[in-house]
């Protein structure tokens, strides 16, 4: 339940679809296996479990949603070696080579053919909205990823008015004075960070388990690198690593947060997802206004 990366988008106009809209809207785009004939599909699927009774989960004005996609595997150097061999038939057999359009053709009829026993894989991508706040967090790993969980709610929606966060270019800079100590008094940094050099060729540095206030350190930013990723904790609440693209990844949530529902025995599944789910979002909400305080979020309507 837990997410271990967020992105974030900001709603620019009040999110105003109540849970049981939503799951009316989501219902029509269900996630269906792929066919036999069919490269990829996509659509959503329950979010909190399996075997829970809605495809939206939510928890107040917190709202959990898991969008699935298939894809047959079907490795290219397979197509091109049965292509080849194909190709070859017809020029033996007819003196003559394959081109263009005729060419493509066969190649889709052998894809089409061997689509029916290719292996299937499976990936989720779940997001969790923050009507009351105005924030949609979407737990990928690269943006390519996020952008298209968000165009594919869109089209179920019909509308998706939101933006990722801007910080007027100041984010590596902010980076930078808390390297140097000068960061708020609720962050502690880690151990991790990542420079750059962007006036310089000189690639990136990346540095675990260091004191990130060592003279060595120091040193690169007196040169001329930037910080563009930085490990911090908050508040004894959760530890991350900070982007200057404002990615949120490798989250953790301290014991002291999950001990808060130790009460909600793991016997109902369902019961101690719901509840991780509460405090989850509950967590990152205050975290995510945090983060727009001290970073300055700015948006583009």
């Amino acid at each position: 339940m837990w997410f271990k990366n967020a992105l974030l988008y900001r709603f620019t106009s009040p999110f105003e679809f109540s849970a049981e809209q939503l799951e009316e809207k989501l219902k029509e785009f269900e996630f269906t296996p792929c066919l036999k004939s069919e490269m990829s599909s996509i659509g959503w699927t329950k979010a909190l479990h399996p075997k829970a009774h809605t495809l939206v989960h939510s928890a107040g004005a917190y709202h959990l949603l898991s969008l699935k996609k298939q894809e047959k595997v079907l490795p290219a150097s397979v197509v091109k070696e049965l292509l080849e061999e194909k190709l070859e038939q017809i020029e033996q057999a007819e003196g003559r080579k394959v081109k263009g359009k005729e060419k493509q053709n066969l190649k889709e009829e052998l894809i089409h053919t061997l689509l029916p026993q290719a292996f299937s894989k499976s990936s989720c991508v779940r997001a969790a909205i923050f009507a009351e706040s105005g924030w949609i967090l979407v737990e990928a790993g690269s943006a390519g990823k996020a952008e298209e969980f968000l165009a594919y709610l869109r089209k179920c929606l019909g509308t998706l008015p939101v933006v990722p966060p801007e910080t007027d270019g100041a984010t590596m800079l902010t980076f930078d004075e808390w390297m140097k100590g000068n960061h708020p008094s609720d962050f502690t940094l880690g151990t991790e960070v990542e420079l750059k050099d962007f006036a310089e060729d000189e690639g990136v540095l990346r540095c675990k388990n260091l004191a990130l206030d060592s003279e060595d350190l120091l040193n690169h930013l007196n040169n001329g690198k930037h910080v563009t990723k930085i490990a911090v904790d908050w508040q004894e609440t959760l530890s991350c690593i900070l982007c200057d693209d404002m990615a949120i990844k490798r989250i953790k949530f301290s014991d002291v947060v999950k001990e808060q529902n130790e009460d909600v025995t793991d016997e109902d599944k369902l019961a101690r997802l719901d509840a991780d789910f509460a405090l989850m979002c509950g967590e990152l909400d205050k975290f995510v206004a945090r983060l727009a305080e001290v970073l300055e979020f700015t948006s583009e309507e």
